[in-house]
């Protein structure tokens, strides 16, 4: 058996060790700014997605369909404004399951019980040329959408524990579950544009 001195370095090691992934969450960039040349708007966005997933074993094995969901804000010579983008895609082969007509862009969150019905915007408001930094996936039938939204929802869905979306126009109208939790990143983004 150890002597109780002997264990307090392994004790100080193992306590280090278990807050490593508490400490590599409290270092999450609270947003990302991106000047869009295009427009001439400054950018704030999120500084990690919500991504979302439906399995797709009708068509294949380990398919699924994806919702890639980033907040952002517009500062358009100090008029600020919210908004979701949105980007559907998925890995079924097109051939099987064809992406989702542009029309077919209602949008429900459903966030702890309470449905949240979102249209699309007629456009995407800004250039999605730093798809990088905007989150774009780098897949080839990417439909990109658009949703203006207030601080008020989006700080909902921040603290919300029960999150899943919906695509009611869709064919297939079962509900995406969440893949990558952006809840935090979210919060985060907000205290950054609120200034508080």
């Amino acid at each position: 058996m150890r002597h109780p001195a002997t264990l307090l370095p392994l004790l100080a090691m193992l306590t280090l060790l278990a807050m490593l992934p508490a400490c590599r969450a409290s270092r999450l960039a609270p947003s990302r700014e991106i000047f869009d040349e295009q427009s001439a708007m400054t950018l704030e966005v999120v500084s990690m997605p919500f991504i979302f997933a439906r399995a797709r074993s009708d068509v294949a094995a380990h398919a699924r369909d994806y919702a890639t969901l980033v907040a952002a804000e517009i500062d358009r010579s100090g008029e600020y404004s919210d908004f979701l983008l949105l980007y559907r895609w998925s890995t079924v082969d097109r051939r099987m399951s064809p992406p989702p007509p542009l029309s077919a862009g209602a949008l429900r969150i459903l966030a702890d019980g309470r449905a949240i019905d979102l249209q699309p915007l007629q456009r995407v408001p800004i250039s999605l040329t730093q798809s990088h930094a905007l989150y774009v996936p780098p897949h080839g039938d990417v439909v990109p959408r658009a949703y203006a939204v207030d601080g008020a929802l989006l700080r909902y869905i921040a603290a919300c524990r029960n999150l899943t979306l919906r695509m009611p126009q869709e064919e297939l109208d079962t509900p995406f579950t969440l893949w990558q939790d952006g809840r935090e990143a979210l919060a985060k983004f907000l205290q950054s544009i609120s200034g508080t």
